[in-house]
């Protein structure tokens, strides 16, 4: 099966929340670490980084210079070292937003 045509993934990815949907980024950046795939790793960080507020400076610019320091980990084909960030930084925002807002799925 086609996954760009995956009707439920469709509908999952329409109806997330913000906060789901930079924890499905997430997800995506892990797996494609865990799958060495150099390609889909950076574009699940590059929309991490697009989807940060520099309104909020203090928390914006440290999680800017961890993706940047990821997608150099991933440029190294280290991916093992971009997946434990990811891993920590997505572990950290389910726990923030489980404790906030609706909950979110738990990482496989």
């Amino acid at each position: 099966m086609n996954k760009g045509n995956n009707p439920y993934l469709q509908q999952k990815i329409l109806s997330a929340s913000p906060e789901q949907l930079v924890c499905y980024i997430y997800d995506a950046g892990i797996t494609a670490c865990k799958q060495k795939n150099a390609g889909k790793a950076g574009q699940a960080v590059r929309e991490l980084i697009n989807a940060l507020n520099f309104d909020y400076k203090e928390m914006a610019v440290p999680l800017f210079d961890l993706y940047k320091y990821c997608l150099n980990m991933i440029t190294a084909e280290k991916f093992k070292d971009a997946q434990e960030i990811l891993e920590g930084l997505r572990e950290a925002w389910f726990d923030a937003h489980l404790k906030t807002k609706a909950p979110l799925e738990k990482a496989s």
